[in-house]
């Protein structure tokens, strides 16, 4: 609820008014104010402020959130310093803690972005598809599969995926989101990291509601939007204009302020709803008005002031509380105005701090001290109060006409001082960053925003000093590319401000091609195709930017053409470790696991010591079902870091397809241990139970899992598993377009029906099959199984349906044509069945359920001798617990069809019935 507004008393509109010493724009403040005085439901909520630079946006915005806060509205003011809508969020919300309202839920919710945003960078782990020497049986497929999105590449997650290709970004969506998952601790952790601004915005939207109902107005201010609009405008207008994030109050207002309008076409259609607030110079009423409150009241040095500062407010404020004192001293234009303004700075160290705090981007109290001669090096405060100073905070900046004019003056005056000073503050910035360098790994460093602030501005200020360094800054071009879309478009604003600053058109041009090449889909694989091919890069840099490309070509599902980019990054720099493991995991995904494991032994040899190298080998090969060397590799992985659980987890894995299931439960349970909530090693677990024939517990831990985390095991399965199985599982769309998994866990549903289904518990079984089919339509798997529930309980009808459906979708699979020859040789006898059965027994035995049909074949149609044969083949396997339950069922029904050898049948099932004492002991 909307609380009741408060009106400013008309003192206190006048103690802003006095306090800001603001002067003209009368009909704009009355605006304003009048619109603060409506009812909320009548009151307009969008403003757009715009106009030439210096015409004082930023002074009317200052001016309406001391309005707005007269009237008890909380305020909060965005500006260039927000690289993207994340950053955004939260300064608004530090602004609004700082009056007393914190947005908490999405204070929280942002902590946690960054925090596991970190984990998913440092170990990003995407568990699927097992592929040993031989396939495994559909059931095995479906539910034993694990590891290799343990290889994916250094993630392209949250921000970063605005930068892939939209339609490559749907394909390849699914392979992020198992992958994230798998690592992180359930899957409203995954979807934040995914997506944040999915999770960010309704919680920050939430927040202001809050706000909103305990304050009159919440005052939302966007100043220098021709900066920003390219980072924030869809976003501002997906929870203003749209409700995707949920209800914004009518009581909050916001102002967009830039030199010109919002440009998008998507506010068009809102254009009755906002509004426009053109600034033009002042008139000269207005200007005549601010010159006699600063004291400039003679008539001759009031015209030259107009004449000289073309009536525009910041070069009128500046002149005028430089108190000229004839005539005489005002009669050039902007850059001699600012000159003169410095003239009438008595103190030189005073005059020395202002040219020298003009060379900074942006300025806090450490630059000042760095930037200022030590005689004023106290004096910050003073600098801060200047009228062409403005910031918030601790931070502040000059006004770009003053700053320009004040760069000029200087490059041109000295430019041999211009260099030293654009140095110094180069090995300032270095410093910083070298000192946080001590905390963060080298692969952080383009994470740490602190850390990517203090390089931009050493960058900036070495371009500045020496132009000609444009080479190793699109060197670190490439690096940019490695973090996120904001990012690049701030290395290229650099370069385009260093250009403009130091006269530098080469500067200027690079930097405005790599803003076009952002402002494009693909906006980073455009930037690297850039720098590849104009870019006068190093052989390092240049290997690099191959790397990124093909890890861009990786996670839009692409390997074929990410394994070109990774082998041309090595032919540049063979030793580069990164991309020998990366053409790693892309050779794996494209099943060539020998070469797979060539490149991994290779970054093994130069880099001994990395863990997350060496998992990622035990997981190729795992895949190439060397179960005994994956189980060496995680040995040496755990040895470097023992407290990791997902290396426990996927060891648990390896053991488990090495046969060793109690070796599997210990890894698994320490993985759980470490993380209670790891819901793909819970679900494993439960896997590992299933089949040691330990049903109970499997039911317990898939339970367990489900209600866990349904993405964090089964995104795995329902994208990679089936991807690369060549399955196609349903997607749903988003609203904005792209695909996604569904939300719900229909493996695990799968899994605990077949638990139910050899349990005997056939209702419960065909309850859960429901469940997943209902998730997934094309799930043969799932569909068979439920069909093999049907039989057993003695419902036919709906049993054929599902079979015959599971062939149409998969066609030849071994474990669904038994249970179809097995359904007609229920229903019908086996003579009826005698074509399914023989078509079954000219097959190859691949796998163990296909080993299981050809044998059942042979005892149905066959020679006792060829089934007997059939049977050792079968039980010389390492047969899984539930494929003998299976076993038994298929020879208790065979038993009882007219014209079976009752007893050869009792022989395989005292045989099978030994065999399953032993697994369960």
């Amino acid at each position: 609820m909307v609380m009741s507004r408060r009106r400013p008393s008309r003192q206190e509109l006048n103690r802003t008014h006095t306090r800001t010493g603001f002067i003209g724009r009368h009909a704009e403040r009355q605006s304003f104010y009048s619109n603060l005085c409506s009812e909320p439901e009548d009151a307009s909520y969008l403003f757009h402020v715009h106009g030439v630079a210096g015409v004082g946006k930023s002074s009317l915005i200052r001016h309406w959130e001391g309005t707005a806060r007269a009237a008890g509205a909380l305020t909060a003011v965005v500006n260039e310093d927000a690289i993207g809508p994340i950053e955004a969020m939260e300064s608004i919300s530090a602004q609004l803690a700082r009056q007393g309202q914190a947005l908490s839920r999405f204070e929280i919710a942002a902590e946690r972005y960054r925090k596991q945003r970190h984990e998913a960078e440092a170990s990003l782990a995407l568990p699927t598809v097992d592929r040993g020497d031989e396939p495994a049986s559909t059931s095995s497929r479906t539910a034993a599969q694990i590891g290799l999105g343990a290889l994916s590449l250094a993630p392209v997650i949250g921000p970063a995926a605005a930068a892939l290709d939209v339609d490559a970004l749907a394909r390849g969506a699914d392979r992020m989101r198992a992958a994230v998952s798998s690592r992180l601790r359930d899957h409203h952790d995954a979807e934040l990291v995914l997506q944040p601004l999915r999770v960010l915005t309704p919680a920050f939207v939430q927040g202001l509601a809050e706000a909103a109902g305990k304050h009159s107005w919440v005052v939302l201010f966007f100043d220098t939007w021709e900066r920003t609009e390219p980072l924030l405008d869809a976003w501002l207008r997906s929870f203003v204009l749209d409700d995707g994030h949920g209800e914004l109050p009518v009581n909050v207002i916001v102002v967009v302020s830039g030199q010109a309008a919002p440009a998008a076409r998507e506010w068009d259609a809102y254009r009755d709803l906002i509004v426009d607030v053109r600034l033009e110079v002042f008139t000269e009423a207005e200007a005549r008005a601010l010159l006699t409150a600063r004291g400039v009241t003679d008539e001759a040095l009031v015209t030259a002031v107009l004449r000289m500062s073309g009536r525009l407010p910041v070069l009128l404020d500046t002149l005028a509380r430089a108190r000229p004192s004839s005539p005489d001293a005002v009669d050039d234009p902007a850059d001699t105005a600012v000159q003169r303004f410095l003239h009438w700075v008595v103190d030189p160290h005073q005059r020395a701090a202002i040219l020298a705090c003009a060379l900074p981007l942006q300025l806090n109290e450490d630059i000042y001290r760095t930037a200022a001669p030590q005689e004023v090096a106290d004096q910050y405060a003073w600098l801060r109060g200047l009228p062409f100073v403005s910031g918030r905070g601790g931070s502040c900046r000059y006004h770009e006409v003053v700053r320009v004019s004040i760069l000029r003056l200087q490059r041109t005056g000295s430019p041999l001082t211009w260099s030293e000073r654009h140095n110094h503050l180069a090995d300032a910035h270095a410093r910083w960053r070298a000192g946080l360098e001590e905390r963060l790994a080298p692969a952080e460093r383009w994470s740490d925003s602190t850390w990517r602030e203090h390089r931009l501005n050493e960058t900036y200020h070495l371009l500045c000093a020496d132009p000609t360094l444009l080479a190793p800054a699109l060197e670190e071009a490439v690096e940019a590319c490695s973090e996120d879309l904001p990012t690049v478009r701030r290395w290229a604003d650099v370069l385009t401000r260093a250009g403009t600053d130091a006269d530098a058109s080469a500067l200027t041009a690079w930097g405005l091609r790599l803003q076009d090449a952002t402002n494009r889909e693909p906006g980073i694989m455009n930037a690297l195709t850039e720098l590849l091919t104009s870019a006068p890069l190093g052989e390092t840099a240049r290997a690099r930017a191959h790397q990124l490309r093909g890890r861009r070509f990786f996670q839009a599902a692409h390997p074929e053409h990410a394994l070109a980019e990774f082998t041309a990054a090595l032919v540049v720099d063979p030793a580069l470790v990164t991309a020998i493991a990366d053409r790693g995991t892309a050779c794996a995904w494209l099943g060539r696991f020998e070469e797979a494991i060539a490149d991994f032994d290779r970054a093994v040899d130069l880099s001994p010591g990395d863990a997350w190298l060496i998992t990622r080998r035990g997981v190729v090969q795992r895949l190439a079902g060397r179960y005994e060397q994956a189980v060496t590799s995680f040995d040496r992985a755990i040895d470097i870091d023992p407290g990791d659980a997902w290396v426990l987890a996927h060891r648990g894995v390896a053991q488990r397809l090495a046969g060793r299931y109690e070796q599997a439960v210990t890894d698994l349970d320490q993985a759980i241990r470490l993380n209670p909530h790891y819901a793909w090693a819970i679900a494993n677990r439960g896997e590992v139970h299933r089949l040691a024939g330990r049903y109970d517990d499997a039911v317990t831990d898939l339970d367990h899992s489900i209600e866990l985390g349904p993405e964090a095991w089964a995104l795995t399965f329902r994208g990679e598993v089936q991807q690369l199985a060549g399955r196609h599982f349903r997607t749903v769309t988003d609203p904005d377009g792209s695909e996604q998994l569904d939300p719900d866990y229909s493996w695990a549903f799968a899994n605990r029906g077949v638990v139910h289904r050899l349990a005997g518990r056939h209702e419960q079984a065909v309850t859960d099959l429901d469940r997943a089919i209902e998730l997934n339509p094309h799930y043969a798997w799932a569909i068979a199984n439920r069909g093999a529930a049907h039989r057993l309980a003695g419902r036919h009808g709906p049993a054929r349906r599902d079979i015959e459906q599971a062939l149409t979708i998969d066609p030849g699979v071994a474990e669904y044509l038994l249970q179809k020859a097995m359904l007609v040789t229920t229903v019908d006898g086996i003579r009826a069945a005698t074509d399914i059965w023989r078509s079954i027994g000219v097959r190859d035995a691949t796998d163990e359920y296909g080993a299981l049909a050809v044998f059942l074949a042979a005892l149905s149609v066959g020679t006792p001798l060829e089934a007997n044969n059939m049977f050792q083949r079968f039980i010389a396997r390492d047969v899984h617990c539930d494929t003998l339950l299976d076993a038994l069922r298929c020879l208790h029904e065979l038993r009882a069809s007219p014209g079976a050898d009752r007893s050869g049948i009792d022989r395989y099932r005292n045989a099978l019935t030994n065999r399953l004492a032993v697994m369960r002991r």
